[in-house]
């Protein structure tokens, strides 16, 4: 039995800890998602789990990339609002290569064709920058919303997780991260 308290991690202790957090609930997300094309009566269900998984991953790349940019890290789940307070640069950076590759990504090409959704990298911010919160306890129901609830936000958090290992390109040789598409 544990006693005591876990002390705050610092430094890049800190920042890997995140990082390496943030890629297991990325990989959880892949799992559920690939679980949820294999069962078709719980599919909706490890859809669910797909959303949080992978946002919470998001999350947590921005909060990671807050703390190697020498920043705060707030206690919001917002993922607008955590993008919004990473670097000018980072943002003009990440922005740039989302809006880039969006067009051509195999997800993402459909969801304006398919869905009527915008996948310029403000607009799935603004459709998906609570999406968090309204998932997990989708039970509760969702204010305000009117559209579908989908997820258009996996390749921003693979471009800030790229973006984080190109300010610690030390990192890339850490055999517990793996490799994600540029």
């Amino acid at each position: 039995m544990c006693t005591g308290n876990f002390p705050p991690l610092e430094g890049t202790k800190r920042e890997k800890f995140m990082l390496k957090s943030a890629d297991a609930f990325e990989q959880a997300s892949v799992l559920a998602l690939k679980r949820a094309t294999q069962d078709e009566d719980q599919k909706f269900y490890f859809a669910l789990v797909y959303v949080v998984n992978a946002s919470f991953a998001i999350e947590l790349y921005l909060k990671c990339l807050l703390t190697v940019e020498g920043g705060q890290v707030p206690g919001t789940h917002n993922l607008k609002d955590l993008f919004n307070q990473v670097s000018r640069e980072s943002r003009g950076k990440i922005t740039k290569r989302h809006n880039t590759v969006a067009p051509h990504h195999p997800v993402l090409s459909g969801f304006d064709e398919r869905l009527g959704i915008n996948t310029d990298l403000d607009s799935l911010l603004e459709r998906d920058q609570d999406v968090f919160s309204q998932v997990r306890y989708l039970f509760e129901g969702i204010r305000d919303r009117t559209e579908p609830v989908g997820f258009g936000l996996e390749l921003f958090g693979r471009i800030v997780r790229n973006r984080i290992l190109d300010l610690r390109p030390e990192w890339l040789s850490d055999e517990s991260t793996f490799a994600l598409e540029k």
